[in-house]
């Protein structure tokens, strides 16, 4: 019996050694197979890195592509044509860098248009009125106000608005803006405000039609896959356009209001202008605050009641519409110290449904003034051209003088850059503002 129990544990010796041995094996096959799956990740993870950071570059080289073509516009400004300075920015649109490449697009109405968004082309929402506001789709009279108590400074509500009073109130509370809003997506925060009404089927706000925009009822948001970007309220709307950039001429505006008189008759040169009409608009400069007022009163009217001129009003010469134009142009009453204002609507770019939101222009004046644009292949390149749009007066043109400009201050650059490899992309967003040079970027976001 002893001799079968030593012959059994011998026996089984080798069997328990060969089952200790699989599963080593089977456990260091494991960890093996754990290590080469985790390299594997890990080198996944690199080259998409890599890929991104490619990408990444390629869309800040279209970035700083364009900024530089800006630039360039402003030291040797393009003249005589409004689109100019738009055509050459398509021609940096796109390009490569280094196995990837960039493409700056932006949506105009509903089609893909290359090279950056003019935002003048859209009505600043931090120039418009109640009933302008009331003129947008789905828009209802409690929105309407509570966008207004939003962007205006007091904190007394409307009738059917919000200040203070009630964002302090919610869960997570907060305060209004009390001032312009810089970005068109902070009106989510507005109460009331629906965000497929502020932007349809943009739900990033980037002004393109991106896969998740445009595949039904695959993914949010939701769209109807037609290969259009319906943008909602911003397909007509904007807060980044500025007012009263840089001079026609490129360089800084001359501030009226500290100016002297032959600091005044040198910004007009060539254009001729005498020492008394200079000291008027200076006196009147004191208490003006927008340049349209040089254009709604002639310097006798506004010379009235002014000190000091040592000659009758009668004396006086008006300016006629080249001196009006190029000191339109040139000058600016603008306080600095409070910055870019909010940006008027550039005639020659926006589409002719853009002036029906203006509830103060009758249609058949904004049908005038959208013909006249059609039939100027260069466009208007100075705000005085526009007295040559049928039935035109001064006094018109002072109205739309306040809402309208033949310039454009600002871009918004959507620059997309791509792998070549991977296909990975980036996309950087900026606003770039031409009030100063080098110029300014006000808003940067990396998608």
């Amino acid at each position: 019996m002893r001799a079968r129990t030593a012959a059994f544990r011998r026996s089984a010796r080798p069997g328990f050694a060969i089952l200790l041995v699989v599963f080593a094996i089977a456990i260091a096959t494991i960890v093996l197979i754990a290590l080469q799956a985790s390299g594997l990740r890990q080198a996944a993870a690199g080259r998409e890195a890599v890929a991104r950071l490619r990408a990444y570059w390629a869309a800040r080289a279209g970035l700083e592509a364009t900024i530089a073509r800006i630039e360039s516009n402003i030291t040797s400004p393009p003249t005589g044509d409004a689109f100019a300075e738009q055509s050459s920015l398509v021609q940096v649109s796109s390009g490569r860098l280094d196995g990837a490449r960039w493409l700056i697009r932006h949506t105009d109405g509903t089609t893909e248009r290359e090279g950056p968004e003019d935002p003048s082309a859209k009505i600043n929402i931090n120039l418009m009125t109640k009933d302008d506001l009331m003129k947008l789709p789905a828009m209802t009279e409690d929105v309407a106000d509570a966008i207004l108590d939003w962007i205006d400074t007091d904190d007394d509500p409307r009738e059917l608005g919000a200040e203070v009073g009630y964002y302090s109130q919610l869960p997570t509370p907060y305060k209004p803006r009390n001032g312009p809003i810089p970005r068109l997506e902070e009106l989510r925060l507005v109460v009331g405000v629906d965000p497929i009404l502020l932007f349809g089927e943009d739900a990033n706000a980037n002004g393109r039609l991106d896969p998740n925009e445009n595949d039904g009822a695959l993914s949010l948001p939701p769209d109807n896959a037609n290969n259009t970007l319906e943008g909602g309220w911003g397909a007509v709307l904007t807060a980044a356009s500025v007012d009263e950039g840089l001079a026609a001429s490129g360089k800084p505006r001359l501030n009226l209001k500290q100016a002297k008189e032959d600091e005044l008759i040198a910004a007009m040169s060539p254009v001729p202008l005498n020492a008394l009409q200079a000291r008027v608009i200076l006196n009147h400069a004191a208490s003006a605050t927008s340049m349209v007022d040089y254009i709604s009163q002639s310097l006798r009217q506004l010379a009235q009641g002014q000190q000091g001129l040592g000659v009758p009003v009668q004396a006086i010469q008006n300016l006629d519409d080249e001196q009006l134009g190029k000191l339109y142009d040139e000058c600016t009453v603008a306080d600095p110290a409070q910055g870019p204002q909010p940006g008027k609507l550039n005639i020659n770019l926006a589409r002719r449904e853009t002036f029906d939101y203006f509830a103060e222009l009758d249609a058949s004046f904004a049908d005038s003034l959208a013909f006249a644009v059609q039939s100027r292949s260069q466009g208007f390149t100075n705000i005085m051209q526009l007295m040559e749009v049928p039935g035109m007066t001064r006094g018109r043109l002072a109205q739309v003088a306040r809402i309208m400009d033949v310039r454009s201050n600002s871009y918004v650059i959507s620059s997309r850059g791509r792998d070549l490899n991977t296909g990975v992309e980036v996309e950087i967003g900026a606003v770039v503002q031409k009030t100063q040079l080098p110029v300014v970027i006000s808003d940067l976001i990396v998608r």
